[in-house]
């Protein structure tokens, strides 16, 4: 039954009034009420059976508000927005801002939802009162109409890109009706992934065909992981016009140093080592692939210190992760795993034991294509945004994400593509 169809009335009917929010991007109330009348007017690509009607809406220019009504059921939006002057600018405001850290303060076990619903609610600029009135006059008519009057309001949500909720404001719901969070940090979904506000048509349109490509495959494979990215983070373009950013020996030699610094830094830490032993235990490595030679100025100052912190031979510790991508770049790991664990620590040292020199190594392995090692700096980078922005807000990294790999990789990827004017490794920027 359409919500405009007539209804036959009961005898002594009793004058219901129930309140909802919707909460939007869109942050100009005009536009917002726009969108709702021409939706309901069949102007938008998607529209609603309207056969048998009674006035099907009322609006006016100059107001913020849209009404839908059907004999004595009544539907009315009213939009406010952060884009507004006074009070309407204030109370989006404090609407919005009232309901993100209501939704922060929720405890509960379903934290990758809770994230995205947060994050959803972050981008929204816009509030839409929902007033809904009907008569009724039995339990039976009210959970008929309300469920007459609950199609619109959630094609109004699907439409602007909307959370709702009802009542007291501690039930969240998608525009499909379902149960987002609730106070209690309950949910009736498996995951859930906030609206998507795209960039401007004109945003990157002077970028390389290739580039876009990437961040579209980038982006695919996240929201395949159930990984929400801001699709507003930069591009990563192609330098390979100027040549590769390092040679095979160059690769091999950060390779080589990333084993010293890590073994001489699992002797310290592990073995419980002092510095002459540390030292006489990675001497052969050394000594065999030339690593004096590819040290960059921050790891000599570490292996030439003694009196080095536990804080830093931890940090050290963590190059087997970059020595991982290295030997996954030139060619002797197949695959990158997914970054939820930390690497076989072992099976990773092992790799380079069939080299018995510099020479040999480099000759032993073969680089991968240059936009290969692109295609992977563009979806670390991202992937690290997701990690940094929740451990900013106070959360854990979304899908079983480990930052500290996470982060690892970053560097290295990064190195290997070029990316910042092909810094030094010690000069790796690894904001997000």
């Amino acid at each position: 039954m359409g919500f405009l169809n007539h209804r036959k009335k009961n005898k002594e009917p009793k004058r219901v009034e129930k309140y909802g929010l919707l909460f939007c991007p869109e942050g100009n109330h005009t536009k917002i009420i726009d969108q709702i009348e021409a939706f309901f007017n069949g102007k938008s690509d998607k529209e609603i059976n309207v056969n048998e009607t009674d006035t099907i809406g009322q609006e006016n220019s100059e107001t913020n508000y849209y009404t839908l009504h059907n004999g004595d059921m009544e539907i009315v939006f009213v939009a406010s927005g952060l884009e507004e002057e006074k009070e309407g600018k204030n109370y989006a405001k404090d609407q919005i801002g009232g309901v993100q850290g209501f939704v922060y303060s929720i405890q509960t076990e379903h934290v990758d939802i809770k994230r995205n619903l947060f994050y959803h609610l972050r981008q929204c600029n816009g509030i839409v009162q929902i007033i809904f009135r009907y008569d009724s006059a039995s339990a039976q008519e009210t959970v008929e109409k309300e469920k007459e009057i609950l199609g619109p309001i959630l094609m109004v949500a699907e439409k602007l890109q909307g959370v709702l909720t009802f009542g007291d404001g501690t039930e969240f719901f998608n525009s499909k009706g379902q149960l987002i969070l609730n106070q209690k940090g309950n949910t009736k979904l498996d995951y859930y992934m906030p609206a998507e506000v795209q960039p401007d048509k004109d945003w990157g349109k002077d970028m390389p065909q290739e580039t876009l490509d990437r961040k579209e495959r980038s982006m695919a494979w996240l929201k395949e992981k159930r990984i929400y990215v801001s699709p507003w983070l930069p591009f990563l373009c192609e330098i390979e016009a100027n040549g590769p950013a390092h040679t095979t020996r160059e690769i091999c030699g950060r390779a080589a140093a990333l084993l010293a610094v890590s073994l001489y830094s699992e002797c310290r830490l592990g073995e419980g080592m002092d510095y002459e032993q540390a030292k006489e235990f990675i001497a052969s490595v050394m000594e065999r692939f030339i690593v004096e030679e590819f040290l960059s100025p921050k790891e000599k100052n570490y292996l030439e210190n003694s009196e080095s912190t536990r804080e830093e031979q931890i940090q050290y510790s963590w190059q087997y992760e970059n020595l991982l991508v290295m030997e996954w770049a030139l060619g002797l790991v197949d695959e990158l795993p997914y970054p939820d664990n930390i690497c076989d620590v072992g099976g990773t040292v092992r790799v380079l034991h069939p080299f018995d020199s510099l020479e040999e190594f480099e000759q032993g392995v073969s680089v991968r294509p240059y936009r290969e090692l692109l295609d992977a700096a563009d979806l670390i980078y991202r992937i690290d945004w997701a990690c940094v922005d929740a451990r900013v807000m106070g959360m854990k990294a979304p899908a079983e994400l480990n930052a500290g790999v996470v982060m690892e990789r970053h560097r290295s990827l990064f190195w290997l593509a070029g990316i910042d004017d092909r810094c030094a490794w010690d000069d790796v920027d690894l904001s997000t």
